[in-house]
């Protein structure tokens, strides 16, 4: 059941007493001093954002007081101001024992405080809402009779407004005329004082005439329509009137027979209140055992045009409780305004709690957990008394978190009216077997439940398990993470998929034979629908899934004179799956053995998919094998399982189903080369939605030459892969090569251990490395010695990059005390390692004097040796005294960076992708885009590791991402919505960092915040100093990025949730260029990487060279050529070059242009020089005596084309000058 009142907090209810019998009497009593009260009425504007800063400055200003009372003075204390230091007073000592008993602690307390005052109205009554109030109560109750009609001649209905419901089917008996409401009364959570904002609603119930009604209304649809019809005249009337600024319908929570009337108020009331007005039944008009679960009040011949006899006819339990929905409302408000009436806390409590499930989407939708529900929940366990009234707020939310975290009302309901003992009322038993969740009401009669699917109460649970476990964790900000974080559905689960076409699930009701259900449901085939095919997709996914989601819909409002929405205006229905990575990716479903009875049924369910196979073990089972050639494509199980059943059970065909898990998927995909042409790379999407066509070109890059394409989805079998496969060949040989290092003879001393930088080592590269093919490169190569060098005028051989190991050597008297010396001893280190590697096993190695490179299963290792003790040598100077001491200087940190930092740093994320098989296709994926954006020379690459790292470490109040998208999102949205000016970002791997450590980060971001990197990321190893952004990025390249995540992270929102056709997700991966002042275009012949672009061209008249078939036969002698790109060092010699004049950025994943922003601080006049000659000349318009230099933009475009001579092609200015942005 959608619960009564307000969106967030739905109480319908009514003053008892002498006092409230006249309503619009207890409104004229405070009319006399509207206009006084409304001067004095302070504007509401402050919204939750300015909450957030408010609490967060709150947050600051108590713990810097908490660390300044644990401190004892440091001056000196005045003896004239003795209560300085005073001993608290028993009042203040009282305070202090109740916020300990009570709260977390004081700030939680504080936070608390300032939250409830924030989305609460200052005032429990708005007196310039009540005067609209009263105003409305006049209105109303002077408004005439109509005559009465049969219920289908509804032409008397004035022409400025329709019926708010579907009439289907049209004919039904009964009369109908208009007359003033019995009663009107204000109900709801604005009565109770549990109103929220944002949107906060002021419901008003108006009582239907007995005379309006007739004693078997509740058969077949009568009493909706005449609800309708009654709110339908209500609303022309009140069209005409001056007092609202609007008039319109809405469905409450989402039920397409529960119309309601929105009116918003003119003048101050409607800027913070709107008022909505429901019609009710008069009070015991309608007996409420008429409507038991198991009764029916819909007949088949009526409905369906097909008679039954009486005792045959099916239960119709949802449409009964829609009817008690209304009967119940007056009971409702009783109950709940006599639990709060010596209930203090009760408010508090439960306003936490609406806030709670707001932030979660879970108080949305049809049958949504409503902050009604919510506030009768509180209402069962003080009966319970799992709760007391003495509580505080913060004691109120955990007890009911923890509650629901363990509860299981689609097997064990509960009732509030366990008192009741009256032989008509309905058992539990009864309410399970009619509805999916149970939660009975005071009266006995109603599961306010009714309407609530399994999906969603399991996602109450599962959000309440994760907030109770927040809130045990005393490391995290439980404030922070429950109440001001949002969790947005894209966000929450791993795979999205849509049903697109609503208007089918008409034809699934007919082939599942739920007639009965779309009957009960008042023709809304998909609230039938929706259980069995929550019920197929539990079965079919078993364990592959922790939680499935439904997105709640929303039929908005519209126009009193418009037709209402119908479920083809819905677009489509939305599911989420959270996956259970330990088995989401199997692709086998074992059955039972064939000879048990069960195989049948296995069979049954699975169709041709089931097939009869033997096992290792001997046995014989009925099984399901599912595609699953590449690791990617296992990670889509779930989408083939879906699309399977579904289509089997529930004849939902696959191109109406579309499936969000690999979207992005071709964003690390490489086309297969082989024999010289490229086999296209498959869009995932695409390939599992074969009934799409298939063939079509591919959008043209605005800003690509004019190449041939490559279509993604020609001559495709299979999914091409992530670069998941690649990266465990190179692990694999990568421990061949460990071994064969530590079983190294001869060495003159011991190798201590052995540890790989380069990002593949940690699962970090964009694209990890293929084998080399070193046979395929003869007319791009010549061979000296046993070395491939390029050939000049030919285009650029396959890119090999360099894959650095760090080998630490073990200590010895006999090593040098000098840096030079240590150098000059590593040197001969790498060559008698080249020797031994070649002598010992055959392998072809290059040494050189600060590393070795060594050729192994078509890789190139780059081994470079570590002396423990050479940092602190580097660290040492003398004094002017001649003493020696340590200092940091550049030389140190950067071989402490490579040589101790980056393998622990390695070690650490390469942990983090044992945990969390989704970490490297997220992590790089945020580094594609960070390339594609152009600023991958500007950012640092740990940078992004840690970012990403972060999204998996600290997922709360999400869980870890299941999916390398939904990291990506995640990525995004920490990017851009992180407070980097005021909070630094821990990254607390191994969960080393304790409380005492958290506080002296705090600490020290604190004070010396000024003299800090503006990206301050803190990690167990690097705990003061953000060592991976002192340099990078800096404030206008932050600024850039998070702008640019902004946009990307609602564009991919969009994309996923509205599932439109011909989405094309690689545009957020597009970078504007606009902005840039100039724009070099590179020959894509000499670019190396150029099969990495995100709109790869083919090149005609070009051989791409596969980079994936090792190194072939006879060419175990050669050492491939490294390292070679011609772009990477042409940008080096650029910045180099011009680095003062401009800023210049490039995607290294093949990129095809480089941009240029000129530096203001450079077109600036200055004195000539010698220095100051490069790229410059004389400034004629001078008027001075001395000579000015300017920068001549003319000659520096001539020498960007001539420093790339052979790779650029096109130097395109868009301005010569910066632009003052």
């Amino acid at each position: 059941m959608s619960g009564q009142g307000e969106d967030d907090s739905d109480i319908s209810e009514e003053f008892s007493g002498e006092e409230n019998e006249g309503w619009d009497e207890d409104i004229s009593d405070e009319d006399d001093v509207i206009d006084e009260e409304e001067e004095e009425e302070e504007e509401e504007t402050n919204q939750m954002e300015e909450a957030g800063r408010n609490i967060q400055q709150l947050a600051k200003r108590v713990l810097e007081d908490e660390e300044t009372t644990d401190q004892p003075p440091t001056k000196s204390v005045r003896t004239g101001k003795p209560d300085l230091y005073r001993p608290p007073t028993n009042e203040e000592m009282n305070q202090l024992k109740e916020t300990e008993n009570l709260f977390q602690s004081s700030l939680f307390r504080m936070q608390i405080e300032e939250l409830v005052s924030e989305v609460t109205p200052k005032n429990k009554k708005s007196p310039a809402l009540d005067k609209v109030l009263h105003s409305l109560n006049e209105i109303v109750m002077k408004l005439p009779k109509t005559d009465s009609k049969e219920l289908t001649d509804q032409s008397w209905l004035p022409s400025n407004v329709k019926v708010p419901i579907q009439q289907s089917p049209y004919q039904v008996k009964g009369h109908f005329h208009f007359a003033p409401p019995t009663s009107m009364k204000v109900v709801g959570s604005y009565l109770l004082g549990f109103c929220t904002k944002p949107g906060m609603n002021v419901d008003v119930l108006l009582e239907i005439p007995k005379e309006c009604l007739q004693a078997k209304d509740y058969l077949n649809h009568r009493y909706h329509r005449k609800r309708a019809l009654y709110l339908a005249c209500l609303a022309a009337s009140l069209d005409k009137q001056d007092l609202f600024t609007s008039v319109m319908f809405t469905f409450f929570h989402q039920d397409c027979n529960k119309p309601v009337i929105l009116l918003k108020p003119s003048g101050k009331a409607g800027k913070h209140y709107t008022i909505r007005l429901h019609a009710c039944p008069p009070e015991g008009f309608f007996k409420p055992s008429r409507f038991h679960p198991d009764k029916n009040n819909i007949r088949s011949d009526w409905y369906m045009g097909k008679g039954r006899d009486q005792d045959s006819e099916p239960p119709t339990p949802h449409y009964n409780s829609s009817i008690l929905v209304d009967m119940t409302m007056a009971e409702h408000l009783h109950h709940l305004f006599s639990l709060s009436a010596d209930f203090p806390a009760m408010r508090e409590g439960l306003v936490l709690l609406k806030v709670w499930l707001h932030q979660r989407e879970l108080d949305t939708g049809s049958g949504c957990f409503s902050g009604f529900l919510m506030s009768m929940l509180l209402s069962y366990l003080l009966s319970a008394h799992k709760l007391s009234k003495v509580m505080s707020s913060y004691q109120i939310m955990k007890n009911v978190l923890q509650y629901l975290a363990n509860s299981d009302w689609s097997t064990q309901g509960i009732s509030l009216a366990s008192c009741v003992t009256a032989e008509d009322v309905p058992t539990l038993s009864d309410f399970h077997q009619a509805h999916q969740v149970v939660f009975v009401d005071p009266t006995g009669h109603l599961n306010m439940c009714a309407d609530m699917s399994t999906a969603t109460y399991a996602r109450v649970c599962h959000e309440a398990r994760q907030a109770v476990a927040i809130l045990e964790d005393k490391s995290l900000d439980g404030f922070q993470l429950l109440f001001m974080q949002t969790v947005p559905f894209a966000h929450k689960f791993d795979h999205i998929f849509h049903i697109t076409r609503v208007p089918r699930l008409r034809l699934v009701c007919e082939h599942m034979s739920l007639q009965d259900a779309v009957m009960d449901h008042c023709g809304n085939y998909l609230m039938a629908a929706l259980p069995s095919i929550l019920q197929l997709l539990n079965k079919a996914l078993g364990n592959r899934v922790s939680l499935i989601g439904v997105r709640g819909h929303d039929f908005g409002q519209w126009s009193i004179g418009d037709a209402p929405p119908s479920l083809k205006d819905i677009g489509r229905l939305t599911f989420g799956l959270l996956l259970n990575t330990e088995f989401s990716t199997s692709v086998l479903d074992k059955g039972p053995p064939a000879d048990q009875p069960q195989a049948a049924e296995f069979c049954e369910f699975w169709g041709d998919k089931s097939q009869l196979r033997r096992f290792q073990d001997g046995t014989i089972c009925e099984a399901v094998v599912w595609q699953g050639s590449n690791i990617a494509e296992r990670r889509l199980v779930c989408c083939q399982v879906i699309q399977h059943i579904l289509n089997r059970h529930a004849n939902i065909p696959q191109s109406i189903i579309k499936y969000f898990g690999g979207h992005l998927d071709s964003l690390l995909s490489r086309p297969n080369l082989q024999g010289g042409t490229a086999a296209q790379s498959t869009d995932t999407h695409d390939k599992l939605h074969k009934s799409q066509p298939q063939g079509k070109k591919a959008k043209k890059s605005k800003n690509a030459p004019k190449e041939q394409l490559l279509d993604p989805n020609q001559n495709s079998t299979s999914h091409p892969g992530t670069g998941d496969e690649e990266n465990v060949t190179v692990m694999r040989v990568y421990n061949d090569l460990c071994r064969i290092l530590r079983g190294l003879q001869d060495l003159p001393l011991n190798i201590t251990s052995i540890q790989g930088t380069s990002p593949v080592f940690r699962y970090a590269e964009v694209f990890p490395p293929r084998p080399a093919h070193m046979k395929k490169t003869k007319d791009k190569t010549v061979v000296q010695g046993h070395i491939q060098v390029p050939v000049s005028g030919q285009p650029c051989p396959p890119f090999v990059p360099a894959l650095k190991v760090i080998c630490h050597m073990e200590g010895s008297g006999k090593w040098p005390e000098d840096a030079d010396a240590i150098r000059r001893v590593k040197a001969a280190f790498h060559i008698k390692l080249g020797e031994l590697l070649h002598k010992q096993h055959g392998l072809v190695t290059s040494a050189a004097t600060g590393h070795v490179d060594i050729a192994m299963g078509g890789f190139v290792f780059q081994l470079v040796i570590a002396y423990h003790r050479e940092v602190n040598i580097l660290k040492l100077e003398k004094t002017a005294e001649g003493l020696l001491r340590e200092r940091d200087n550049e030389a140190s940190r950067h071989l402490e960076r490579e040589t101790v930092m980056l393998p622990k740093l390695t070690s650490a994320l390469h942990g983090l992708q044992q945990l969390y098989s989704s970490f490297s296709g997220c992590l790089r994926l945020a580094k594609r885009w960070v390339s594609a954006q152009l600023l991958h020379r500007h950012v640092p690459d740990v940078m992004v590791d840690l970012l990403v790292a972060h999204v998996f470490l600290h997922p709360q109040p999400l869980t870890p991402p299941g999916s390398p998208a939904v990291g990506f999102l995640r990525f995004l949205h920490l990017l851009s919505t992180h407070d980097w000016k005021m909070n630094p970002l821990i990254v607390n791997f191994n969960r080393e960092l304790k409380a005492a450590d958290l506080q002296e980060i705090s600490n020290q971001f604190t004070s010396c915040r000024s003299q800090l990197p503006i990206m301050f990321i803190a990690t167990p190893n690097n705990k003061l100093t953000s060592h991976w952004t002192k340099a990078k990025p800096t404030v206008q390249v932050l600024q850039r990025l998070i702008s640019l995540s902004q946009e990307a992270l609602k564009m991919l929102e969009v994309q996923i949730l509205t599932a439109s056709d011909g989405t094309d997700f690689k545009q957020v991966f597009r970078p504007p260029l606009d902005i840039y002042d100039v724009i070099i275009h590179l020959n894509p012949w000499n670019v190396p990487r150029r099969s990495e672009g995100v709109d790869y061209l083919k090149l005609k008249g070009c051989r791409d060279v596969p980079t994936d078939g090792g190194m072939g036969q006879g060419s175990k002698e050669i050492l491939p050529v490294v390292e070679f790109d011609p772009v990477q060092m042409y940008l080096e010699e650029l910045e180099d070059t011009y680095g003062d004049m401009a800023l210049f950025f490039h995607d290294p994943c093949g990129g095809l242009y480089i941009t240029a922003l000129w530096k203001p601080a450079a077109f600036t006049a200055k004195p000539f020089k010698v220095t100051t000659l490069n790229g410059r000349a004389p400034d004629l318009d001078q008027s001075g005596e001395d000579l000015m230099m300017i920068p001549n933009v003319a000659a520096i475009l001539e020498d960007f084309h001539s420093l790339g001579k052979g790779l650029v092609i096109l130097v395109d200015v868009k301005k010569e000058r910066p632009v003052v942005r």
